[in-house]
């Protein structure tokens, strides 16, 4: 089965709005893949939606966090890649991946998708993911 990291920017997507990165998220929460995620990555998640204009309570963000917790597979990671200088948060997202062993990471963000590969590891973007499964 596939593994793949889902960039912050693809969960907040997913989370507040009907459309293709909710579609890739559903499409892993059915099982077509794993979706691995860190909390690194949830810590991230937390601060980006607590953000005034999503508009979400702490009860809110604590259910979306531990509904993640359950469905995805968590990943400890160890490792202190720093690929990306323009934005250092977004080199949680390649270690998370490379700790978890992932197929794919998946991102909208343009200095992770300048990357197009970390190691062994396929950057996309929700489209091209999409078209895939």
């Amino acid at each position: 089965m596939l593994r793949i990291v889902l960039d912050t920017n693809v969960l907040v997507s997913a989370l507040i709005r009907n459309g293709k990165p909710r579609k890739l998220f559903q499409t892993g929460i059915d099982g077509k893949y794993k979706i691995l995620i860190s909390k690194e990555t949830l810590d991230e998640l937390s601060e980006v939606i607590q953000r005034p204009k999503f508009k979400m309570t702490g009860e809110d963000i604590i259910r979306i966090v531990s509904a993640l917790m359950e469905t995805c597979e968590n990943v400890r990671v160890a490792s202190n890649f720093e690929v990306i200088s323009n934005d250092p948060d977004d080199n949680i997202i390649i270690n998370t991946a490379h700790d978890g062993n992932v197929d794919y990471i998946v991102s909208g963000d343009k200095d992770i998708q300048d990357l197009k590969n970390f190691k062994k590891i396929k950057i996309v973007s929700v489209d091209e993911m999409l078209k895939f499964f």
